[in-house]
């Protein structure tokens, strides 16, 4: 995965390359975020043994609990971006506007 040094500072977006010859497990690694199939079809194997296959220009949101793995289909690699929230800096009490309080501070 690589980051693209243009994106705004509040997220990133990774590339990844998904192989069409095996199974990539949605580990802890994997970020969470929207994914976008940039190239070739995605396919996103289910908890409970199912598929569906993805185009390009198709944009995806899924939780790893549900999805355990995904490959690239029809024997091509499948190009996705991926684009995730950064971890937000912690707030202080005087960051709050408008009534939102920050608690146990």
């Amino acid at each position: 995965m690589r980051r693209d040094e243009r994106d705004p500072p509040a997220f990133d977006r990774r590339e990844v390359v998904i192989p069409p010859d095996r199974s990539q497990a949605l580990g802890p690694g994997w970020p969470e975020g929207l994914v976008v199939v940039r190239r070739g079809t995605l396919e996103v194997l289910t908890a409970d043994g199912g598929h569906a296959r993805f185009a390009a220009g198709s944009v995806l949101a899924f939780s790893k609990a549900l999805v355990p793995a995904i490959r690239g289909g029809d024997g091509k690699p499948a190009v996705l971006v991926v684009v995730s929230r950064r971890c937000p800096a912690p707030r202080t009490a005087e960051d709050a506007e408008d009534g939102d309080r920050v608690r146990g501070r």
